[in-house]
């Protein structure tokens, strides 16, 4: 993986001058590159320059910014880019970092661990500040229960998302998403087919539901790298 930092006054990317790991990440996008196609990036670059908007660096996610980006992303092979805002301490000076990383396997299932505590992010509305969080979660239920992703819970126990993924599920022949109310991340990847579905005449419908419930219909846990992947198994942590 590569990092570059970008200079905004110069509208060029450059290389850190230190170690951003050490940096907190406070906002973030990333999305799946293969051949030098891209599916509905515009809606990324949307999301991110709203979620740079609200940590005060919106302005700085120019047109510029995102031909650079582009530029950086070699025109073959199969890629999963991230652009981040990084804070490097805090109320510190905030920059515009681009991450250019090869993709990693895609699969078209999963396993899913559901936990026994509610959602544990600080900023659910915002992509970036909990992924590392949410990257530990994942760890433990790969290590501990060959799990693929943790679905998050609302404190009343309602299916938010998963932890790095959007959730979809089919009640007959009605296409099913979770309620707004619960604050689930608005995923690319999920308005995309609930896009798709409303042009086919799909009925889609919002609703809350739990684990006990949702494990009786068919469930897409979907996401930019891997779009649609269909859950063919469950573990309950709480036994």
């Amino acid at each position: 993986m590569t990092v570059w930092v970008w200079n905004s006054q110069e509208s060029r990317f450059e290389e850190p001058s230190e170690d951003v790991g050490t940096w907190t990440l406070l906002a973030a996008d990333s999305w799946f590159v293969e051949d030098s196609r891209v599916r509905a990036f515009e809606r990324h670059q949307v999301r991110f320059a709203y979620a740079a908007g609200q940590v005060g660096v919106g302005a700085r996610v120019t047109a510029e910014f995102w031909a650079s980006v582009v530029e950086k992303i070699p025109k073959t092979g199969e890629w999963f880019p991230r652009v981040d805002v990084l804070e490097a301490a805090p109320g510190g000076s905030r920059m515009l970092a681009f991450r250019l990383r090869p993709a990693p396997p895609r699969t078209r299932e999963l396993r899913v661990l559901l936990p026994p505590y509610s959602d544990p992010r600080s900023r659910p509305e915002r992509k970036g500040p909990d992924i590392a969080l949410l990257e530990r979660l994942r760890k433990q239920a790969r290590e501990e229960y060959d799990c693929d992703e943790v679905l998050l819970l609302s404190e009343d126990g309602y299916v938010i998302e998963g932890a790095t993924t959007s959730l979809l599920w089919w009640d007959g022949d009605t296409l099913c998403a979770p309620d707004p109310a619960l604050g689930p991340l608005p995923g690319v990847t999920s308005a995309v087919i609930l896009d798709e579905a409303r042009a086919r005449s799909i009925p889609v419908e919002y609703h809350r539901v739990k684990p006990e419930v949702l494990i009786r219909h068919e469930v897409w846990l979907v996401n930019a790298l891997h779009g649609t992947r269909q859950v063919k198994d469950y573990v309950d942590e709480s036994g």
